[in-house]
């Protein structure tokens, strides 16, 4: 069977709310920042690297790890062929306070497309993977 790909996101919060990041395709567009980890990288220092691509700042103070995500690609989705050695995603979700206001935020536009500060409802609204949803819902059912 096929491995997952380690990978690592971040759930950062401000004033109650929580950033989200659209990606520029149909699916399961909206999540949390993450991605990859590298060779060399540990799940933190991805997460961060990540974040720092994705939602151009690091002005984020890291509260620690709180939770594992595991999924299979969708059979239904096209998959980058640099991933297909890959079954899906081990995704290490990373709490963190955000710590500058919103023109910190200088998107790359190529992985992410927009982005907003959401509140628990409108995650729901938003995240369209239920097992994703559940996952980050217990993170913060847990705070």
């Amino acid at each position: 069977m096929k491995p997952f790909r380690l990978n690592a996101s971040i759930l950062a919060r401000r004033n109650g709310k929580f950033l989200l990041v659209r990606k520029p395709r149909e699916h399961h567009a909206w999540q949390l920042p993450q991605g990859g980890v590298e060779s060399g990288e540990s799940f933190l220092e991805a997460g961060l690297r990540e974040f720092q691509e994705e939602v151009g700042t690091d002005q984020i103070k890291i509260l620690g790890e709180r939770g594992v995500y595991f999924y299979d690609w969708p059979d239904n989705i096209e998959i980058d062929p640099r991933l297909e050695k890959f079954r899906g995603q081990e995704v290490h979700i990373f709490l963190a306070d955000f710590l500058a206001d919103d023109t910190a935020i200088q998107l790359d536009n190529a992985e992410v497309v927009e982005w907003k500060w959401v509140d628990r409802v409108e995650l729901q609204d938003l995240i369209e993977s239920p097992e994703y949803l559940a996952k980050i819902l217990a993170i913060l059912d847990a705070l």
